[in-house]
Order: C-alpha cells, then sequence, then structure tokens
C-alpha cells in the first residue's frame, strides 16, 4: 500500500515537471572560449567561409541558436559571436520568442549568479550578473504581461579596452 502512494507522488511530481510553463532546456552558448580563434568557431559550424581573408577589426557571426544548441527546445534565435582581431571577445543573445529559463540554464554551466536584482511587478526587469576573472555573464530579463526578452551577454574582460584601442585606431 505504502508503495502504490509512493508511486502516485512520483507520477504527480513527473507530469508537473513535463506540463509547467517554463521550459526546462540546456544549452551552453560559450562553444568555443573567449578569445579563441576564429577558426575554433569554424571548426564547430558550417556557417563560416574563408577564415583566412576575414578582417582584423570587429566583425560578428550570428548563428543560428539550432547550430550551436543540441536541444531541439533552443530556437529562432540568433547566438551572435563577436570578434576582433580574430579573437572572440562577446557572445550575445536576444531571446524575445522562446519560454526557455535562461536563468536555470546559466546557473546550470556557471553556478549561482554574483549578484542580482528582480522587479517585484506584473512589468519590470531581472537583472543578473556572474563574475570571473576572464569574463563577465549577463542576463537580463525585460518583461510585461504580454512580452519577455531575455538578453545573455558573456563577454571578456578585455572587450571594453579592445574596442577602445580599436577606436583610436580609427581616430587616427
Amino acid at each position: 500500500y505504502n508503495t502504490v502512494i509512493k508511486m502516485k507522488i512520483l507520477i504527480k511530481i513527473i507530469f508537473l515537471l513535463l506540463f509547467s510553463k517554463s521550459v526546462f532546456a540546456y544549452c551552453d552558448f560559450e562553444i568555443v572560449k573567449m578569445e579563441s580563434g576564429v577558426k575554433s568557431l569554424a571548426a564547430k559550424t558550417n556557417f563560416i567561409q574563408d577564415v583566412d581573408n576575414l578582417p582584423e577589426l570587429p566583425f560578428t557571426f550570428p548563428i543560428p541558436v539550432e547550430e550551436i544548441c543540441k536541444d531541439s527546445k533552443f530556437i529562432m534565435f540568433p547566438v551572435n559571436f563577436t570578434y576582433i582581431n580574430k579573437k572572440l571577445y562577446q557572445i550575445f543573445i536576444e531571446d524575445m520568442l522562446s519560454d526557455i529559463n535562461h536563468l536555470e540554464n546559466l546557473k546550470y554551466y556557471y553556478g549561482n549568479p554574483t549578484e542580482e536584482y528582480e522587479d517585484s511587478g506584473s512589468s519590470g526587469m531581472n537583472f543578473y550578473h556572474w563574475d570571473f576573472s576572464n569574463k563577465h555573464i549577463f542576463l537580463v530579463i525585460k518583461y510585461t504581461p504580454n512580452e519577455v526578452i531575455q538578453n545573455i551577454e558573456i563577454v571578456s574582460s578585455k572587450y571594453s579596452k579592445m574596442m577602445e584601442e580599436h577606436n583610436e585606431a580609427i581616430e587616427e
């Protein structure tokens, strides 16, 4: 009798998890490490051609998330890889369509955020930041009753310096 009750509870928990609103999905957007060369990304995707003729100046590759993530729940938004001097300094994502829980996904790969701020109203913004010695990860969730926009940025600690150097070189 006790086993039957445990089985019923287990089945209810499984159904609750399967049919809850937020989608639990996992994807490591950082398929190549910060400051790695563009050839690393070219080796992992089919979207980059003619690597040797790419410019030194900043450029971004928008790659469909379906090409990056093995989990089929990740669909319909680009993962933007920004290179300066042919090295990766930023990954940026704007997800306006899916109901993926990006906070849980980022916690899975990076642990709990270093800092966070969450609005409590029906409209507002939630902010999460992971601070590492060589990079920062940001998740900003803007929401209203009708819309949720989730922005993710994985950025090298050297990104600002590299962009500043590039902009100074243009001014000369």
